[in-house]
């Protein structure tokens, strides 16, 4: 039997460096020697800021000094970060002097350039420290937390609490201030042995001194000694402890007869999180499995959201966890305050909360859309400084499928996550019923797909356009490409038509945007103009965000408008035509051009109609072509020109094709004659024999 491979924790890092090839080999090494880098370049200070405001990062690697990035400026902003960022210099020139300048300005190491072995045993290093103060952090916040709810057991114990130092008390709760009748400033300047009845001072004089030799929890019952005098009987339970970090033995007076009243009220204490007041996790788990059950035997619809607060490892590092705590118990308050008494509510980890609904007939979507717009106009405070809270709301209804409720917690949790990786202040439905949508081989390539995903092994590929008319522009359509299996970039088959049956071809849509425009960001950094072209699928076309998503990248991102070109296939205009005219005015007004891809030799009024910038003829073009010669082709190349429209040419295979292209008029081809789709944005226009 195989053994399961222990799945590895990515490490974060961020590489400074001018030049992608050094960055990229660096990376390779790193990740060839079995340490699971998950790098990101910066170049800049803008790009760092984003990079640091967008997650935690474990490691930084200096490619020798960027000249507009100084050392010092990015190891201050790295120390914001949550956990200290180790960072390692790799120079070109290795001086001693120059070691010894760099860490006193706060580097780990400084190194060869060449030295990647090194290198390798330099993070190995660094990360065990990370990993130690990471598990130094979660420690100090279990005590923190641990204190917290010791402090709130003790002053609501229905049981005397004191705390003895050399027969002295040094602390004691209300109940054994009330139960022996005096008050506080009076007790904490009296002894044990003036709560104890004359004939049982030796009895707990001898208790005390078991208890300091077998350092064991001891009891006897015994008499105690209230102010007026009144004598009662009671079990003295006298254990180990430390108080105020003092070491002292802890004194618990229990009234006999009282164990059942007690047991229940520590029952009702453990169930809650002493932060918010919701219930814990185990706790809320309890209850969701049962009202699963319920729900499903009396077929009553239930539904499971997990709110997650955006941001909050920033606000964490900002305003420190004690005000933090603050803010958590403020957000679960509000919380309660907008859902029904019936909803249950349960804190599941730092930042997040579960919300059950366990019979109702509200549509899943109407209560997060109720909770993002309600808590834009909600002000909460934290150390004295106003902020607005947003959330992230992954929503899984659980009635209607046999998905066990640790499943439906993880679908979830994970659509909360996705959201958040995606700017946060959103909800998603996640649809547990997903297998019943996909067959054996479908659900074989998806899930490929999602472990791709999952480790962010997605990327875009290429393919080189060349102008037949002499323009300057260096245009390129994007591909989406994942990591499969085998380690090679490419995609399942027939994975698109995947994408649109489980309702992410949008999602992909705009991780496909997002990465063409961070290249066209680094193009024009590095004074390149380059266009590239993606194409939008039809639940893109029908999202009615999509225009002020793009406004917001497109300005963050700082590129020209015009050098990013959404096309959209002809087959879909058709279908949906008064949707493309309005995405097509809506582009307009952003200076993004719009091009029809996949126009057929018949497709000439469709063209007049849509009338759009760029028209790029479906594959069978070269094959219509050839077989029925320039006649059949002129009518929608005549329609593209009434409209002034650019015209592309793609799947082209050999040179005797563009010799009957050339006659056309066409300004831009595209096949593997010119180039196969390429990783990166390095194709030499100057070079071609066009």
């Amino acid at each position: 039997m195989m053994k399961e491979k222990v799945k590895q924790t990515p490490i974060n890092t961020l590489i400074f460096s001018s030049s992608p090839n050094d960055s990229e080999q660096v990376a390779s090494h790193l990740k060839n020697m079995g340490l699971p880098v998950r790098h990101q370049v910066v170049t800049d200070s803008e790009q760092l800021k984003e990079a640091t405001d967008a997650k935690h990062w474990q490691q930084a690697i200096f490619i020798d000094v960027l000249d507009n990035l100084p050392i010092k400026q990015v190891l201050s902003q790295l120390k914001k970060q949550p956990i200290t960022v180790p960072a390692v210099m790799l120079a070109n020139e290795y001086d001693e002097e120059k070691r010894l300048e760099f860490l006193a300005q706060g580097l780990k190491d400084y190194i060869p350039a060449k030295s990647l072995d090194l290198l390798t045993m330099v993070v190995k290093r660094e990360q065990q420290l990370v990993t130690s103060l990471q598990s130094l952090e979660q420690a100090n916040k279990l005590v923190y937390e641990t204190n917290k709810r010791n402090e709130l057991l003790l002053d609501s114990s229905k049981d005397a609490i004191a705390y003895i130092h050399e027969g002295m008390h040094i602390y004691t709760n209300p109940t054994y201030i009330k139960r022996f009748g005096y008050e506080e400033d009076e007790v904490i300047v009296m002894s044990i042995m003036d709560m104890i009845s004359d004939e049982d001072k030796d009895k707990v004089k001898a208790l005390l001194k078991r208890q300091a030799q077998e350092g064991t929890e001891v009891s006897e019952v015994l008499k105690g000694k209230t102010a007026s005098g009144e004598e009662f009987e009671a079990d003295f339970i006298i254990s180990s402890a430390i108080y105020d970090d003092e070491e002292c033995v802890q004194l618990l007076v229990r009234d006999i007869g009282d164990q059942q009243e007690l047991m229940k009220k520590l029952k009702e204490v453990s169930q809650i999180d002493q932060v918010t007041g919701a219930l814990n996790r185990p706790a809320f788990m309890e209850h969701f499995t049962k009202s699963v059950e319920a729900a499903r035997e009396a077929k009553h619809n239930a539904v499971l959201y997990m709110i997650e607060i955006d941001k909050f490892t920033n606000y964490r590092s900002k305003f420190g966890i004690a005000d933090c705590d603050v803010l958590l118990k403020d957000v679960a308050t509000w919380l309660r305050d907008s859902c029904d008494s019936s909803d249950v509510i349960g804190r599941i980890s730092d930042s997040s909360f579960g919300l059950m609904l366990s019979a109702t007939d509200k549509p899943p979507t109407e209560l997060p859309k109720k909770l993002l717009k309600d808590v834009e106009s909600q002000l909460f405070e934290v150390s004295g400084q106003t902020l607005k809270v947003t959330f992230s709301i992954g929503g899984v209804p659980c009635t209607d499928n046999e998905v066990e409720p640790s499943k439906l917690l993880l679908h979830a949790t994970t659509a909360a996550h996705n959201l958040q990786e995606q700017g946060g202040n959103n909800f998603q439905i996640f649809n547990p019923s997903i297998d019943s949508l996909l067959n054996d081989e479908e659900r074989k390539i998806y899930e490929e797909f999602s472990l791709a995903r999952e480790e962010s092994n997605m990327t875009l590929f290429y393919q080189p356009m060349m102008s037949l008319k002499g323009s300057p522009n260096k245009q390129y359509m994007c591909y989406f490409r994942y990591k499969l299996k085998d380690g090679s970039w490419g995609l399942g088959e027939d994975i698109f038509p995947i994408f649109e049956k489980v309702g992410i071809d949008a999602d992909i849509d705009r991780v496909t945007i997002k990465h063409a425009l961070k290249m066209l960001a680094k193009d024009k950094a590095e004074n390149n103009s380059n266009k590239l072209y993606v194409a939008l699928s039809p639940n893109s076309l029908l999202r009615d965000d999509l225009h002020k998503w793009l406004e917001k990248l497109i300005g963050v991102a700082g590129i020209d408008s015009a050098n990013l070109v959404l096309a959209l296939k002809g087959h879909t205009a058709q279908t949906y035509l008064k949707k493309v005219i309005e995405l097509k005015a809506s582009l307009r007004k952003l200076g993004v051009p719009f091009c029809l891809s996949g126009v057929e030799t018949d497709n000439a009024e469709l063209v007049r109609s849509i009338k759009p910038n760029i028209v790029s003829f479906a594959p069978n073009f070269i094959d219509t072509l050839k077989e029925h010669g320039a006649d059949k082709v002129q009518q929608v190349i005549k329609a593209a020109a009434d409209i002034e429209a650019k015209t592309i040419i793609s799947n082209l295979e050999d040179a005797s094709t563009l010799a009957q292209i050339w006659p056309l008029g066409i300004d831009f081809v595209m096949g593997n004659y010119v180039s196969k789709p390429i990783s990166k944005l390095n194709y030499d226009f100057a070079d071609s024999d066009f």
